[in-house]
C-alpha cells in the first residue's frame, strides 16, 4: 500500500482531455500500411505525457537507483534508434515494482518493474521485453485500440483505453462500460495478434541492435515458469492475476513462433551482455519493498506508515497500490486502506455518515484499540452478481487527519468466530516502534560466484526465501531441474538486505 493510496482509473478520467472521434488515415511506421485512425501520433505523445506522472505515483514510483536507470535507458534507447521510430523522444522507466511486468503508453514511455529484472538473466532478455513493447509503440496498437472503438460506437474515453494498457480487461470494465460486446473485445488489452506482431517487431530491434534474438523466447519460457511456480507457492490458481500473463495474452504458441523468429537467420550469434547485466542489478530490492509495506504470512507491516496489523487464520493478503486486500479459501474477503478525514470528526459518525452512508448498519459501536480510537458496525449486502453477504466494516483515526478502514466480507452467514477473527484483525492495529520500523529490511539480489564442487543445493540453503528454495534458485537462474553448476558461473541468489 502507498502512502496515499490512489485510483488509477480515476487519475487516468480525471487527467486526460477528450480526443476528437474524427477519424484520418495515417501510415503505420512499422508496417508501412495505410490505416484509419482517430488518435494522431501528435495525441499519442499527448496521452503518454499526461499519464506519465501518475503512472510512476501509482506504480511504486522510479526505483531509487541512477545508475539502474541509466542502464535501462542506455539499452531502451538502442533498440529504439533501431525501430522505424528513431527520432520519437522515448521514455524508459524502471519502476519500483515487485510485479514482473512491462508495459507501454502512447508516445514511447515505456515501463519494465524491477521484478522483472530480478528474472532475467542477462541483457539480451531484458532487451527483449523492451523491444516487444516498442514494437507496440511503433505498430500503434493503442491508436488501433481506440480508433476501432471510435468506428465500432462513435466515441469511447480514452480512460478505457490507457485502463487497458495497464491493467488487461479487468482495469478497462472498472472504468465503465464501453457501450457494446464488439467495442468491449478491441479494447479489453492487446489481441494476440498484436501480441504476436509486438514479438515478431521485437526480434527485428533486437537483432538490428546486435543482441541474441533467441533471449526472447528464452525468457518467455521463463515467465511462463516463474508464473507456474508463482502459483504453487501461493497454493491457488490466480496467483498470476499481477504478473506479466495479466497483461500479456497467456498463448502457448507465443514462444514457439518468438523462436521460430529467432531462427530464421536473424542473428543467433549476437550478443547476451550476460556479466554486465549481472553486475548492474547485484544490490536489487527483492519482492516487497519495506516503504511501500511488508506482507509477511499473515501480518502486514509499514515502516513509513508505522504501523501493522495481523489478518485472521487462513487469509492470504496481498499489497496492491490502493490498498491491502485479502481472502480465505470459504470466500472471506478483507480490505484494509487508509484515507484522509477532517480533524475532529469522530469516528462512529464518519463510519455511519459518510463510507457507509445508505447502508442499514447494525451494532454499531465505538472502541478504543491500542491508544486508537475507532468504530465499528456489520450490515447486510449483496455483491453484483446477485449473491448474498454480510459485510462489517470499521475504522480507526491514526493522527489529526488519517484514518485507517478495514471491509470484511462473508458469503456465508457472519457468527460468532467471524465476528470474533473481524474484531481481532482491528485491534490488532498498531504502532511500529521506532526499532521494529529500522529492523524492517528488503531482501536483495546477491550476484556470487560458483565454485569448486559447489551444487545448487549449496546455494539454494543460502536464499532467505520461505519455501521452495531450490525451486525457487533455478527459475531465478533459468536453470532446468537437476541442471549441475560450473565453477566460475556467475547465479543470483536471494540474501536479507
Amino acid at each position: 500500500m502507498t502512502r496515499w493510496p490512489r485510483v488509477l482509473v480515476g487519475l487516468i478520467l480525471l487527467g486526460l482531455a477528450p480526443l476528437p472521434s474524427a477519424c484520418t488515415r495515417v501510415v503505420n511506421p512499422a508496417t508501412g500500411e495505410s490505416e484509419l485512425t482517430a488518435m494522431s501520433p501528435d495525441q499519442e505523445l499527448q496521452v503518454g505525457r499526461e499519464q506519465h506522472p501518475q503512472v510512476l505515483a501509482e506504480f511504486g514510483g522510479p526505483y531509487p537507483d541512477p545508475a539502474l536507470q541509466a542502464y535501462v535507458q542506455q539499452i531502451g534507447q538502442e533498440l529504439a534508434a533501431a525501430s522505424e521510430l528513431p527520432d520519437l523522444p522515448f521514455t524508459f522507466t524502471l519502476l519500483n515494482s515487485e510485479v514482473v511486468n512491462a508495459f507501454a503508453l502512447p508516445g514511447g514511455y515505456v515501463y519494465v518493474t524491477r521484478g522483472l529484472l530480478v528474472l532475467a538473466d542477462d541483457e539480451a532478455e531484458l532487451a527483449g521485453v523492451l523491444a516487444h513493447e516498442i514494437g507496440h509503440v511503433t505498430a500503434r496498437h493503442s491508436a488501433q485500440r481506440y480508433s476501432r472503438g471510435v468506428l465500432a460506437q462513435g466515441g469511447l474515453t480514452l480512460g478505457t483505453i490507457v485502463a487497458g494498457v495497464l491493467g488487461g480487461a479487468a482495469a478497462a470494465e472498472a472504468v465503465g462500460q464501453a457501450g457494446g460486446a464488439g467495442a468491449k473485445a478491441w479494447l479489453a488489452g492487446y489481441s494476440r495478434d498484436q501480441e504476436f506482431q509486438a514479438d515478431d517487431l521485437g526480434v527485428r530491434y533486437l537483432a538490428r541492435a546486435g543482441y541474441d534474438p533467441g533471449a526472447m523466447p528464452s525468457f518467455l519460457e521463463k515467465l511462463a515458469r516463474n508464473d507456474e511456480l508463482a502459483r504453487q507457492l501461493a497454493g491457488k490458481d490466480d496467483a498470476a492475476e499481477t504478473s506479466w500473463f495479466a497483461t500479456h495474452p497467456r498463448t502457448p504458441d507465443r514462444v514457439q513462433r518468438a523462436a521460430a523468429q529467432a531462427a530464421a537467420g536473424t542473428g543467433q550469434d549476437g550478443r547476451s551482455g550476460q556479466d554486465a547485466y549481472l553486475s548492474a542489478i547485484d544490490g536489487l530490492i527483492y519482492g516487497p519493498d519495506p516503504s511501500q509495506g511488508i506482507v509477511r504470512g499473515r501480518s502486514f507491516l509499514h515502516p513509513e506508515l508505522r504501523l501493522a496489523f495481523r489478518a485472521p487464520d487462513g487469509f492470504r493478503l496481498q499489497n496492491l497500490p490502493t490498498a491491502v486486500v485479502g481472502r480465505d479459501r470459504s470466500g472471506r474477503i478483507m480490505r484494509f486502506d487508509g484515507v484522509t478525514v477532517p480533524a475532529g470528526r469522530s469516528m462512529r459518525d464518519y463510519l455511519v455518515r459518510d463510507w457507509a452512508e445508505g447502508l442499514a448498519l447494525r451494532n454499531v459501536l465505538g472502541f478504543e484499540a491500542n491508544g486508537l480510537a475507532g468504530a465499528s458496525a456489520s450490515t447486510a449486502g449483496q455483491l453484483s452478481n446477485g449473491q448474498s453477504v454480510d459485510v462489517g466494516l470499521a475504522v480507526i483515526r491514526a493522527d489529526r487527519s488519517r484514518v485507517y478502514r478495514f471491509l470484511f466480507i462473508s458469503a456465508a452467514p457472519m457468527g460468532r468466530a467471524d465476528a470474533a477473527a473481524f474484531e481481532a484483525t482491528v485491534r490488532s492495529l498498531r504502532r511500529l516502534s521506532e526499532d521494529e520500523a529500522a529492523a524492517l529490511r528488503p531482501l536483495r539480489i546477491e550476484v556470487v560466484t560458483v565454485e569448486e564442487a559447489q551444487t545448487r543445493d549449496d546455494l539454494a540453503a543460502r536464499m532467505a526465501v520461505d519455501a521452495n528454495p531450490l525451486e525457487q534458485f533455478e527459475v531465478l537462474n533459468g536453470l532446468s531441474a537437476g541442471q549441475p553448476l560450473v565453477p566460475g558461473q556467475r547465479v543470483k541468489i536471494v540474501v536479507d538486505g
